[in-house]
Parts: C-alpha cells; structure tokens; sequence
C-alpha cells in the first residue's frame, strides 16, 4: 500500500467523519418529522455512526503505523546494515566512528547527541538532502540508508544548536567497494 492510497482513503475517512458531523449538528435541534412511523432518532443515529466512525479511523492509523519512516520499516526495504557508524553531535562538530563507507549496501548510523538537539543530514554533492534524523542527548536514533553512488557527501547539523551551528558539517567519503568496509 504506498502513501498516496493511504491518504486518499484518510482523506474519505475524514471526509464521510466531517459530513457525519455537520449533519448531526445541524439536525440536533430541529423537530422530528410529525408524520407516524417515520419520526427519525437521532440519539440512535448517533450511538451507530460516530462508533462505526470511529473504528475506521482507528483502523486506518494502525494500519498505516508500518508504512512509517521507523528504522524496521527501512530494513524491510533496504536490508540488513552491512556498515554501522556511530554518531555523536557535539556543539560544534560530528564525531564520526568512521568517515569512510561503502555505496549500494544499507548503512546504519546510530546518531546521539552529548549536548542539546542536533539534526543529522546528509546531503549529495549537488546539495540536496537525502535522509536526516534528529540527535538527541541521551537517546539514540537509528538511521538506515543506502548510498547510491560512490563520492562525498556532507552532514550538516538542521537544528539551530547555538552561535556556531552554521560551521556545524563533515564530510563523508563513500566508495565502491561494499566487501572492504567493517
């Protein structure tokens, strides 16, 4: 199921939800109609829609809570990590366990943060972002990605982390040969 299947059947959820609830604001207080048999109950209208409701939105979150960018939903697509790097953000550099890495082979960073909120990015050469995840202190993101292309790549920090956090960024080499790199 990809995104935009999720979203269109969110969006008829919510759409069908609004509707439901329009209606039953703008009948709450009107007469029930006075011909025998045909008098409409709200208050059993609303004990079956809004549960009926209710349900699907829920059923729709929790199915899609897997579809989510968590770190087993990458290893799902990309495969096992052949190469970890631990990563620590520290105001106002990177501190890489390794700056080599190899491309085509899912990398795992493992990213803290031993002072205040950092965002690790990674960009191409041409400048545009490929994957990122916050760096926090005492806690530990796993990132998962796959470089698609031997070259450099640079890690700048995206949270605003203090007077020096422009000259926040390193460089990372990646090479061609995935059966090298430990």
């Amino acid at each position: 199921m990809n995104a935009w299947l999720v979203f269109a059947a969110f969006a008829v959820v919510a759409g069908i939800w609004t509707v439901a609830w329009i209606w039953i604001v703008t009948h709450a207080h009107s007469p029930a109609p006075s011909k025998a048999g045909e008098e409409f109950d709200l208050a059993r209208a609303r004990r079956i829609l809004l549960p009926l409701l209710g349900a699907a939105a829920i059923g729709l979150f929790v199915t899609s809570l897997p579809r989510l960018p968590y770190p087993h939903a990458r290893v799902r697509r990309l495969g096992v990590p052949v190469a970890h790097v631990a990563v620590t953000g520290v105001q106002w550099t990177w501190q890489l366990g390794r700056d080599t890495l190899p491309a085509g082979v899912p990398v795992e960073f493992a990213v803290t943060s031993r002072d205040v909120n950092h965002g690790f990015a990674i960009y191409d050469s041409a400048g545009r972002l490929l994957t990122q995840v916050q760096a926090m202190p005492d806690y530990t993101n796993r990132l998962v990605y796959t470089f698609p292309a031997p070259g450099s790549y640079v890690i700048r920090c995206l949270e605003y982390c203090g007077i020096a956090h422009h000259v926040m960024q390193t460089t990372l080499v990646v090479t061609g040969a995935a059966g090298t790199h430990r």
